[in-house]
């Protein structure tokens, strides 16, 4: 009953705000899922393994940022819903 309450709450929340239809989609390219860390194998590591899935690693979640960066800058150019004001 403890999570039924706040779940029951985000609906009826939700049922006031504009439905998915008044507004356009995001770029497609604005919704690819982060990528996972880098899998490791069961073994040791040599320095030069643990630097390149360190930097793959790095490289992936400042791409995240970016695209999350970009799907919020996209969102706050959207005009508001007639009525929401």
């Amino acid at each position: 009953m403890r999570t039924l309450t706040p779940i029951l709450s985000f609906c009826a929340l939700t049922a006031c705000a504009a439905s998915p239809a008044d507004r356009p989609a995001p770029p497609p390219s604005l919704l690819v899922p982060c990528a996972a860390p880098q899998g490791l194998p069961d073994r040791s590591l040599t320095q030069a393994e643990v630097e390149l899935a360190w930097g793959r690693d790095r490289t992936a979640l400042r791409d995240c940022r970016d695209r999350l960066a970009a799907l919020a800058l996209w969102q706050d150019m959207q005009p508001e819903p007639d009525g929401n004001q």
